[in-house]
């Protein structure tokens, strides 16, 4: 399959050849380390994070960087994208709960006295 655009460079063709072969060899590895990383209840998320890395990996080679050890670069790019997931889920949650609002502050207490 050929993609091309009148955005398209010339050199984008030797990436995406360069990204195909990287998801041929090594997307299943991808996915396993997206899967250890995420807690148990969230393995689920494994290859949207994975999809996540993919996008990542093609943007950092467009930017002309280079990357000696596609293994271990996407080990590191799929750990990191668990840890940015979960980092920007305890940010929503800590912007859902406004402290001025006293019935916000009345059903945080009730879920707390729950779970305790």
């Amino acid at each position: 399959m050929r993609v091309a655009g009148r955005f398209s460079r010339p050199e984008d063709a030797v990436l995406r050849e360069l990204l195909a072969q990287w998801a041929a060899e090594y997307h299943r590895m991808v996915v396993a380390v997206a899967a250890r990383t995420l807690r148990a209840e969230d393995r689920a998320l494994a290859e949207d994070v994975a999809q996540d890395v993919w996008l990542a990996v093609w943007q950092h080679l467009l930017s002309g960087q280079h990357v000696g050890n596609p293994a271990g670069f996407l080990a590191v790019a799929a750990r990191r994208r668990v840890y940015a997931h979960y980092a920007s889920a305890r940010a929503r949650r800590e912007q859902c709960t406004d402290y001025s609002d006293a019935a916000a502050v009345a059903r945080l207490a009730s879920w707390l006295e729950a779970a305790a």
